[in-house]
């Protein structure tokens, strides 16, 4: 509900991240979710949603809006999925659907919290989906505009491409080290769900209980003997690219009053988003200048940050990205990453928040210096996203603030 003016407060209007759900990752075209509409699986997601957290859609009036982010918004992911998926559901909300590629989920819950902050409501569920199964890249009748390329020709380039690219101008970076990330990545992933890590905000459904991507032990030897994907004389190979995926994710954005008074124990606290652009042929180093922009306004450096969670779109582009921002590894993903977890492309923003709050709750009792963290992802065009957030618990929040 809408706060009056005269009664809005800080904690009224400050937006947090909290109650994240998702399906685990599965491999498109051959995994679980093959058969299964990507409305229904955001239907079914958003359903277990409302009963792990019915406090809070019984609270002063629950959710007042849905904002589901979607690359590619058409066939069984169109119709303003958001709003069917929220009539699938029985939700008594409003929606609407949100397209910034990659970013689309972490675009979701920017607008949701800038609404949380101007006092339109003080709670809403944010939610991404894609089915890389059943809709196509690019969508099922891509056409390039002639216009648009004459002012920018290389406006469509291949994403594939856009990695080799970010190859070549990074050469200390050879292929054996982004297998070696890669390697990591899928190792990282298997020790956190042994570890149970996602156990808490990933739904078992449709028989699958774990993302479907991870392979463990890595065999590297016959991650090296794989062709180059996209050139034939490039270094990246599907093994060093995310897998295409299927997948939903879900969460709310709230105020930190709401949040306290529907019951969350912990939350992240949404500081800022920024959004930035470079040219469409370096796609992969969109996280570079988001991030910079992101400590420029908050006038913070890397050393302030406790974890960050980038997107692996590639191998390369993330070792890229770390590499100039000057971000220490072992901040990174700890984890796993896109490369071994997927990459469903709409959803992928949540997967990152939902990461990004359980690192920070279980590295609290030993924090001192920080509680914040990052999460970006580069984005198909030439862009970036990055969203600052501070972890809190409940019991700390009245009145701590960046």
């Amino acid at each position: 509900m809408r706060q009056p003016l005269t009664e809005m407060t800080a904690e009224s209007i400050q937006p947090v991240f909290w109650a994240g759900m998702r399906t685990p990752f599965a491999v498109a075209q051959r995994g679980s979710f093959k058969g299964i509409r990507p409305d229904e699986l955001l239907v079914m997601l958003m359903k277990e949603h409302r009963k792990k957290f019915l406090a809070a859609y019984q609270h002063d009036g629950g959710p007042q809006d849905l904002v589901v982010g979607c690359a590619y918004p058409e066939g069984e992911q169109g119709y303003n999925i958001a709003r069917i998926a929220g009539l699938g559901a029985s939700l008594e909300v409003p929606g609407m659907t949100v397209n910034r590629l990659c970013g689309s989920a972490l675009e979701a819950a920017a607008i949701a919290a800038a609404g949380v902050s101007c006092g339109r409501t003080s709670a809403w569920l944010v939610a991404g989906v894609e089915s890389m199964s059943r809709v196509p890249r690019r969508g099922a009748n891509f056409s390039e505009s002639e216009l648009v390329k004459a002012a920018a020709p290389q406006a469509y380039v291949t994403m594939g491409e856009t990695a080799e690219n970010v190859a070549r101008r990074f050469p200390r970076i050879s292929r054996a080290a982004q297998e070696e990330f890669t390697a990591a990545s899928h190792a990282a992933s298997h020790r956190a769900w042994d570890a149970g890590f996602y156990d808490d905000h990933v739904l078992p459904i449709c028989g699958l209980r774990r993302d479907e991507s991870i392979r463990f032990p890595v065999n590297l030897e016959k991650m090296a003997s794989l062709p180059p994907a996209f050139h034939p004389q490039g270094m990246i190979t599907a093994a060093t690219s995310s897998p295409m995926s299927d997948g939903a994710a879900a969460g709310l954005v709230t105020s930190e009053r709401f949040a306290r008074a529907s019951g969350a124990r912990s939350f992240l606290r949404i500081i800022d988003t920024v959004t930035s652009h470079v040219a469409p042929e370096i796609m992969g180093m969109g996280p570079v200048h988001a991030v910079q922009k992101l400590f420029a306004r908050n006038k913070i450096t890397v050393d302030s940050i406790a974890a960050v969670e980038m997107n692996e779109a590639f191998a390369i582009q993330s070792m890229a990205c770390i590499d100039e921002l000057k971000i220490p590894p072992h901040i990174v993903n700890t984890m796993g990453g896109a490369l071994a977890l997927g990459h469903p492309l709409g959803a992928s923003g949540l997967r990152l928040l939902m990461s990004l709050h359980e690192r920070l709750k279980r590295q609290t009792p030993e924090r001192s210096a920080t509680n914040l963290g990052i999460a970006t992802l580069c984005i198909g065009g030439g862009q970036g996203i990055a969203m600052l957030c501070e972890f809190i618990t409940a019991e700390e929040s009245h009145g701590k603030r960046l």
